[in-house]
């Protein structure tokens, strides 16, 4: 069974033609406008332990990557974007954003660090802890509801392959990043 724990965006113009999408050209949702609008990451770079994410560029590779997926986690869904090397377990919680040039004027600066989801693919045991946390863009008569997370209780991660949903939290807006990784057998 696969685990996730939580750590810690005139005149209307016509959608971009194929020659005009920003990478992955093959995904939906692709406005010029408003180019962060889809949530799949095109607005931020991010690294993983050091490492860059980059984009999967071959729906080929994506199709492959999709059909693995949803046989370890059916949850873990429109991952465009990979770490190719394999990551240090030690430094694998160590996630950085910035907004690209893309994206600065949609998202804005990085407010505040990223919210990183993890999900262990090959049935990983990760220790972690129930936390109860007010989730501001859910609101129910004006205030933020409060949902139960598991928190991660430990600063690295053990081998094997994960996901992780990395939202990159603007002073403008938001996108994230769903990220394929190894990490690596020490």
């Amino acid at each position: 069974m696969a685990s996730a724990v939580a750590l810690g965006a005139g005149l209307a113009a016509a959608p971009a033609t194929a020659q005009q999408v920003p990478a992955p050209s093959y995904a939906r949702g692709y406005f010029d406008r408003l180019p962060c609008v889809d949530r799949i990451g095109r607005c931020f770079d991010a690294t993983i332990g050091g490492k860059a994410v980059q984009v999967i560029a071959d729906k080929a590779e994506f199709d492959k990557l999709k059909t693995l997926l949803k046989e370890l986690n059916d949850n873990v869904r429109d991952v465009y974007w990979i770490v190719r090397e394999p990551v240090d377990g030690k430094v694998a919680l160590d996630v950085l954003t910035r907004p690209n040039a893309m994206g600065l004027p949609h998202v804005g600066e990085e407010k505040e660090e990223p919210d990183v989801t993890v999900y262990a693919l090959d049935g990983q045991d990760l220790d972690s802890e129930p936390e109860m946390v007010a989730r501001q863009d859910v609101r129910v008569n004006g205030q933020p509801v409060v949902t139960q997370q598991e928190t991660l209780t430990q600063d690295f991660l053990p081998p094997g392959r994960y996901a992780m949903a990395i939202k990159y939290l603007g002073r403008k807006n938001w996108d994230r990043k769903w990220v394929f990784l190894t990490v690596a057998q020490p």
